[in-house]
């Protein structure tokens, strides 16, 4: 009796398992087995890439880290969301946008479509960012009052190490907020010049 309940469950457990992986595999848009159809070569700044774009099934795929290294970008994987900051002078500027500095700036000749697109996606980041800084926050208090319950030194060193990482991923998080934000009123001071 107990070996067909052994069996019984064993197909059960293998009926879940195969049929919740191919659900997920349906989800997953992978490239694994697609036809790369050309190659396109990368220039940042007129300086070549090493590595190559790709094309499949007519999207160019760039390397991502690549591209960012050549561009001076931080890149923030926070989630499902990859975060890519520059630290250039122009987007930390002062916070106030003049009408002519939207004329001139880098939105100046963009469509209102392309304006208000890029608007959206400005602000999904910055609410994406404020709810990572906000999780992050909450763990880090977590984890600083769970510190004190710990008699373990290499506990302790461990939590320490996590408190610090916790700290700078709070910092990069407010840093890609001020720099989504100050983009922002570029965009809408391009968008309030086009009316």
């Amino acid at each position: 009796m107990k070996k067909w309940m052994y069996l019984l469950i064993g197909v059960v457990m293998g009926a879940v398992v195969t049929t919740t992986g191919s659900a997920f595999a349906d989800q997953v848009k992978s490239m694994v087995g697609k036809q790369v159809a050309g190659e396109y070569n990368v220039n940042v700044n007129g300086n070549a890439l090493a590595e190559n774009a790709i094309v499949v099934e007519g999207k160019a795929h760039v390397p991502l880290r690549a591209v960012s290294d050549s561009l001076g970008a931080n890149i923030v994987v926070n989630g499902k969301t990859i975060q890519i900051t520059t630290n250039t002078a122009d987007q930390t500027e002062s916070a106030f946008v003049s009408e002519d500095k939207a004329t001139s700036g880098k939105f100046a000749n963009w469509p209102k479509d392309e304006l208000e697109e890029r608007k959206a996606k400005l602000e999904g980041y910055i609410i994406n960012a404020e709810e990572g800084k906000e999780k992050t926050r909450i763990n880090l208090e977590r984890v600083e009052k769970s510190k004190d319950s710990s008699d373990f030194p290499k506990t302790l060193e461990i939590t320490n190490k996590n408190i610090e990482r916790m700290k700078q991923s709070i910092k990069e998080s407010e840093a890609a907020i001020a720099e989504y934000k100050a983009e922002l009123q570029e965009v809408n001071a391009a968008l309030e010049a086009l009316n």
